[in-house]
């Protein structure tokens, strides 16, 4: 057994933490650029899509996990199917910086989506990849 020098009774437990533990440190890593040493980020919010590891990871624990769209009935608690949401969107001139990135859950993402862009141009991913949502975006000027 390979874990022998570290749990030495066999204890099923002790084997089965230490393997979640080390599974959601690695989808952390994969997801949120999560680390025990961090480089220094030298970029600054610019006019680009792509969110740089240290806004995920700050987004991240900003918003401690969970989706951040407040409605009528308090914060969402959604903690799956989380996107990175900018507040004031990329296509009308906001930047990704970490006081426009949001976590939303993907309902909410979208909800926000059809309240700027409007129903017409948004489409549930009913088998509408993104690259078409960005083709009619494009199209009709809005990007």
């Amino acid at each position: 057994m390979l874990l022998r020098h570290a749990v030495p009774k066999d204890d099923a437990a002790a084997i089965f933490d230490r393997a979640v533990t080390l599974l959601v440190e690695r989808l952390e890593h994969q997801r949120f650029a999560e680390t025990a040493r961090p480089r220094v980020s030298t970029a600054s919010a610019t006019r680009s899509r792509h969110i740089p590891a240290a806004v995920r990871r700050a987004v991240w624990r900003r918003d401690a996990g969970r989706c951040a769209f407040v409605g009528t009935t308090g914060r969402c608690g959604e903690t799956a199917f989380l996107e990175f949401h900018h507040v004031e969107p990329y296509a009308a001139g906001g930047v990704t910086s970490v006081e426009n990135i949001e976590l939303r859950c993907r309902a909410h993402n979208l909800h926000e989506a059809k309240l700027f862009f409007g129903t017409d141009l948004v489409r549930e991913a009913d088998g509408a990849e993104h690259g078409s949502f960005r083709n009619e975006l494009q199209s009709s000027g809005q990007l």
